[in-house]
């Protein structure tokens, strides 16, 4: 969700960045509302209007116009949207017009499935928390104002009011994790029977620690990427390091405590990876999945059980010694929560009743892209202009050249003249 929340905000800040071209049409059988609602303007359909309902409760227009722009906007920048031809094009099995549509319906379900199922749950966000959303926002007014814009200005591009955007950061920002803290202290995301076991082998989880014996050095030189260039150890140099990486491996295998031996030898003899201080990197081991080791490395890994040692593995870096150890761990527990917290989202979405208003159908997604660009440009526009206008002084005047020649008189010791001040308006 952090991603998703810096998407949302970089989307609002860098909102000229979603422009295309095309002109407004508006539908007169809708009754027109007032002439700041910038939904009717994009889509026809007045913000408050409900476009949806899951579960009994409202999507608004507004909130699902907020999330159609999002959707355009990201395939725009994924350049699936390119030109008007592309929005016959396919994607995914259908129109890109279509599926942006129903991306932004998948979206706009999802917000408000949790917000259904944190109402159930007794959770919400925080009179402080959205007091945190109000600070962000003010900081986000301010770099706008940077831009010649103001924060209205942006949302109407967004078409969103500001409290519309403010419950929908609010819900970004925390109600997701009230929901997730909630659901983790009644135990519902912990694992049950099998479940961890079969999560780490659907997975592929492994984990392990390793002592390498590198063969090779660093020539001094570095590639165009600015890493170190390095040589191989010669045959003889490279077979003593085989027989240390031999005898080595005996003494792990003959201790009394392996691993805590292992972790005095690791962290002696390891070539792996050390910070300034020459600490090991990675002094806990590597939680690694299929594809992200080298392959001797890993084959080597996944043919050993818990607590066994290997034989010196030989790869590109040198002889490595692994002890292979349990992979049921707190780091995979937790991305365990995780990915069944996932599934319950999933599951959620999949069991929402969901209806659509005849008013939805009737959006397209290119006309209203094409509306909230013309919209943008002409917003771009009031933006330079306001900045250009900021940056050209009023030309100002002597007021002498209007006075009489005793009025010029320079002021003496009992009439200094006031300071001089200027007024910039502000919004």
């Amino acid at each position: 969700m952090k991603q998703l929340r810096q998407k949302m905000c970089a989307g609002l800040a860098g909102v000229m960045l979603a422009a295309s071209m095309a002109g407004c049409q508006s539908k007169p059988e809708t009754p027109a509302p007032g002439g700041d609602d910038v939904a009717y303007r994009l889509a026809g359909i007045p913000r408050d209007s409900v476009l949806i309902q899951v579960d009994g409760q409202p999507i608004t227009a507004e909130e699902y116009l907020f999330w159609l722009g999002q959707s355009i906007y990201y395939q725009r920048q994924m350049g699936n949207l390119a030109d008007d031809a592309a929005w016959e094009a396919e994607l995914e099995g259908k129109s890109a017009a279509q599926y942006v549509k129903e991306d932004a319906l998948e979206l706009a379900k999802l917000y408000r499935v949790m917000a259904n199922h944190a109402q159930e749950l007794g959770v919400s966000v925080t009179d402080e928390q959205m007091a945190q959303v109000d600070q962000e926002l003010a900081v986000l007014e301010e770099g706008l104002a940077a831009q010649g814009m103001t924060l209205q200005m942006a949302l109407d591009a967004q078409c969103i009011s500001r409290e519309g955007y403010r419950v929908l950061l609010g819900e970004n920002y925390y109600l997701f994790d009230a929901v997730y803290d909630k659901l983790l202290a009644d135990g519902a995301l912990e694992p049950a029977g099998e479940e961890m076991a079969g999560y780490l082998e659907e997975s592929g989880y492994y984990k392990v620690k390793h002592i390498l014996l590198s063969t090779r050095r660093e020539t001094g030189e570095t590639d165009v990427f600015g890493y170190p260039v390095y040589e191989a150890f010669s045959e003889a140099e490279t077979q003593a390091v085989k027989a240390e990486a031999d005898e080595l491996t005996a003494q792990l295998r003959a201790a009394d405590d392996r691993e805590a031996f292992f972790d005095q030898k690791m962290n002696e003899r390891s070539d792996d990876g050390r910070d300034a201080n020459g600490n090991l990197g990675a002094p806990d081991g590597y939680l690694a999945q299929p594809g992200q080791m080298v392959p001797e490395f890993e084959t080597a890994s996944l043919a050993l059980e818990v607590g066994e040692i290997s034989d010196p593995v030989k790869s590109e870096f040198g002889y490595h010694i692994i002890l292979r150890l349990d992979a049921d761990n707190d780091e995979t527990r937790a991305a365990f929560r995780e990915n069944k917290m996932l599934e319950l989202q999933q599951q959620w979405l999949d069991e929402a009743a969901v209806t659509l208003d005849p008013a939805y159908d009737a959006i397209d997604p290119k006309e209203f892209s094409a509306n909230q660009s013309a919209l943008t440009q002409e917003l771009q526009a009031e933006a330079e202009a306001r900045l250009a206008a900021e940056a050209t002084p009023e030309p100002t005047q002597d007021p002498r050249a209007t006075l009489t020649p005793a009025e010029t008189a320079e002021p003496g010791p009992a009439c200094d003249p006031e300071p001089s001040s200027t007024w910039t308006p502000r919004e």
